[in-house]
């Protein structure tokens, strides 16, 4: 169980950066998602998402520092949808994410629960987005927007979505598309 100072909100006056936050965001850190395999994690999930492998990496970053933020809250976080995409994926490569990710690195079981969905939960998870980017911006400083947008933007509709692309033809938007490849 963790200590009661080591919980922290975006509102608290304490430093954030207590020796034992440093301990465990050092173990998350060192923890290692690409490690010398043929198709390791970062290089399944840029392959997955159809992301580069640089991408990938950034998204798993932005994985690290969520599950350092869902640790220290005293209150549930809750995720982008890239850092959701990361999460799912570490889920199922289970032995590491419960053996090693939660028993060693983080040393608490962090649960990945599915909305129940309607209205409510809806208003309860976008406050605990906002909250979660307020705290995010506390520990590490302003988030990405490529990769926390705005909670007006999280919870506008899915953006993901499972194809089977030896059914389907999907193209890239165009702009989206020329923006990836050109630069902005």
């Amino acid at each position: 169980m963790q200590r009661p100072q080591f919980k922290i909100d975006a509102q608290s006056n304490e430093p954030v950066w207590i020796q034992a936050r440093q301990d465990l965001w050092r173990r998350i850190e060192r923890h290692d998602f690409e490690p010398d395999t043929p198709l390791n994690f970062t290089g399944r999930l840029a392959r997955d998402h159809g992301w580069s492998l640089e991408t990938a990496r950034a998204a798993v970053e932005a994985y690290r520092r969520f599950c350092f933020l869902a640790v220290i809250s005293p209150t549930p976080v809750t995720p982008s949808e890239v850092v959701d995409e990361v999460w799912h994926q570490h889920l199922i490569y289970s032995r590491d994410y419960w053996t090693i990710w939660c028993g060693e690195v983080l040393q608490a079981p962090l649960h990945h629960d599915p909305t129940p969905g309607g209205p409510e939960a809806q208003t309860i998870y976008r406050r605990q987005y906002a909250e979660t980017l307020a705290l995010h911006e506390r520990a590490f400083g302003p988030p990405s927007p490529e990769f926390w947008p705005a909670t007006h933007l999280r919870f506008a509709s899915a953006r993901y979505h499972m194809t089977d692309r030896t059914r389907w033809l999907i193209l890239p938007k165009p702009i989206a598309w020329i923006r990836r490849h050109f630069g902005k």
